[in-house]
């Protein structure tokens, strides 16, 4: 069926866009891991008050970690169960069910494989198949409790307004914000508001872009942040306790219309 309206026709470019997100996260992936970090540090600055700097974001960034973890240790349990449930699980229902005569017909089939010499392959291809079922089932399994865990989705988001300062969002902002709000099109977003939202992964799209506006009300901050402290636009901003307003942008506003 032929996508009838420019919203339909974003929908097909949802991989697209992915791949674009991804790139990005790729290219500043070792900021993500670790935020702020001794290799970051330029040679006569104070290695223990940049921590405190950008302690606030770690203490987001290890959350986020914390659930992925959690995730993936689900995952790799779920692979587990799926091996030896698909390994031993259909052997032991027969013999349960068959009761000793169906243990015998196993046993001399398995014997007369080993005699013909094909036990061997026999063994090896189920283990294949068994070892690859319970890979995917744990894969599914870690993609579906991470796609779903919120948690980690909101804390994305909020790291562009944490408090102090925030190596991802110095790293990331400026090219995130291009890539959601110029990029790609309007009718894209337009999608998130449709009750029944069409789009793959839901949660995962409403962090994307609502990182890039907090990457904006960072910025509108900073540079607000600066006028009324007489810095260079350039300088760095260590945001004080309580982090960047959520309605910064509406604040603002209200005071140019003053």
């Amino acid at each position: 069926m032929e996508p009838r309206t420019a919203m339909e026709k974003e929908l097909l470019k949802e991989s697209l866009y992915k791949n674009r997100v991804q790139e990005i996260l790729r290219k500043h992936k070792g900021f993500l891991s670790s935020s702020y970090n001794e290799d970051v540090a330029k040679e006569g600055d104070d290695i223990e008050l940049l921590k405190k700097q950008y302690s606030s974001e770690r203490k987001i960034i290890d959350r986020i970690i914390s659930n992925e973890r959690s995730a993936f240790l689900s995952g790799l349990a779920l692979s587990g169960v799926v091996f030896a449930s698909v390994r031993f699980g259909p052997r032991y229902l027969a013999v349960k069910l068959g009761g000793i005569e169906k243990a015998r017909v196993l046993k001399e089939a398995d014997d007369a494989a080993r005699k013909a010499g094909t036990r061997w392959i026999q063994q090896g291809v189920s283990f294949l198949f068994e070892a690859s079922f319970g890979a995917w089932a744990g894969y599914r399994g870690y993609n579906m409790i991470s796609s779903q865990n919120s948690n980690s989705y909101d804390e994305i988001a909020k790291i562009p307004l944490c408090a102090g300062k925030s190596i991802v969002s110095e790293k990331i902002c400026s090219e995130w914000v291009d890539l959601v709000h110029n990029e790609m099109s309007k009718n894209f977003w337009k999608n998130l508001d449709e009750e029944d939202c069409r789009l793959k992964d839901k949660g995962r799209w409403k962090a994307v872009l609502g990182f890039a506006d907090n990457c904006m009300k960072r910025k509108a901050f900073e540079n607000s942040y600066r006028k009324q402290h007489g810095m260079k636009s350039d300088d760095p901003v260590d945001v004080p306790k309580g982090g960047v307003p959520t309605d910064i942008l509406q604040m603002l506003r209200k005071q140019r219309s003053s």
